[in-house]
C-alpha cells in the first residue's frame, strides 16, 4: 500500500487516500546561465551551483460512504494548513523532502462515494535525511563521512573560549572573542548564540559545506568540543 506522511499526518491511515502509483521523482535542475556571443562557437556557460525547486505530482482517490463532502473538507484542512512541512514517502522512507502544497486540488468526483485528485507538492531540490542525527567531535583531524550525493549544509555549534580556526577539508573561518558556544549555522548563513544573538561580527570567511564522502575536521584555539547538525541531502 503507497501513502505519504506529510506534517505528522499519514495519507491513508489518517485519511484513507489511495494512490495509484508511486509519483515520478525529477532531478532538480542547476541554474546554468549562457549568454551567447557573437563570433564566438558555443556559448559562454556560468555555473551558479545552485538548483531550482521541484514539482511532485501524487495521483490520488477516496472513497467514503457516509459523507465524501467532509472527508474532502478535512484534507483540504490539512494539505493547505501544514504550510512547508515534511514529506516522506513509503517506498522510502528513510529520506524527506521539505515540500509545501500551493496549487488547488481538483476533486473530481467519479462516483457518488469515490472522487480522484492530485495533489501537487513544491519542493526544496534535494531530499534529506530523516535521522538528521547530532555528532559530537572532540578531538581536532576527527573525518566524518557524508553518505549523502551533494554537499551538505550543517549547523555547527562550538564549545570553546577566546579566538577560533575552524576548519572543514581545510576551508576555515574564523571566530573572534567566542565566550563559551557559538553556533555556525551554514543553512540560513548566520553566525549565533543560544538566546538567539546575531554574532556575524565574530565570524569571518565563507560558511562552511562538507562534501559527499570523507570529510576531516579540524580546529585551533580553546575548544572543548563541536557539535554538527550534518544535515545530509540527495539529487
Amino acid at each position: 500500500m503507497l501513502s505519504f506522511n506529510f506534517a505528522g499526518r499519514n495519507s491513508y491511515d489518517d485519511y484513507g487516500i489511495l494512490i495509484s502509483q508511486r509519483p515520478v521523482i525529477p532531478s532538480p535542475k542547476r541554474r546554468i546561465n549562457t549568454i551567447n556571443i557573437p563570433g564566438r562557437d558555443s556559448n559562454l556557460r556560468f555555473d551558479e551551483k545552485t538548483y531550482e525547486d521541484i514539482t511532485l505530482t501524487v495521483e490520488c482517490s477516496i472513497q467514503d460512504k457516509q459523507n465524501l463532502a467532509n472527508k474532502i473538507d478535512e484534507i483540504k484542512a490539512w494539505i493547505f494548513g501544514a504550510g512547508e512541512s515534511d514529506l516522506t514517502f513509503s517506498f522510502q522512507p528513510d529520506k524527506k523532502y521539505i515540500a509545501q502544497v500551493v496549487n488547488s486540488i481538483d476533486f473530481k468526483q467519479v462516483y457518488k462515494y469515490f472522487s480522484e485528485f492530485p495533489i501537487i507538492f513544491n519542493c526544496r531540490p534535494f531530499k534529506y535525511a530523516v535521522e538528521n542525527n547530532t555528532v559530537n567531535i572532540v578531538e581536532t583531524g576527527t573525518t566524518i563521512n557524508n553518505p549523502g550525493t551533494i554537499e551538505s549544509e550543517p549547523v555547527i555549534s562550538i564549545y570553546g573560549f577566546g579566538d577560533i580556526v575552524f576548519k572543514i577539508n581545510g576551508q576555515q573561518i574564523s571566530l573572534k572573542g567566542v565566550s563559551e558556544k557559538i553556533i555556525v549555522d551554514s543553512v540560513i548563513q548566520d553566525c549565533y548564540d543560544d538566546a538567539g544573538n546575531n554574532l556575524n561580527g565574530n565570524m569571518s570567511g565563507e560558511f562552511l559545506k562538507m562534501k559527499s564522502g570523507e570529510n576531516i575536521i579540524e580546529w585551533s584555539g580553546d575548544v572543548v568540543k563541536a557539535e554538527l547538525l550534518p544535515n545530509w541531502r540527495w539529487l
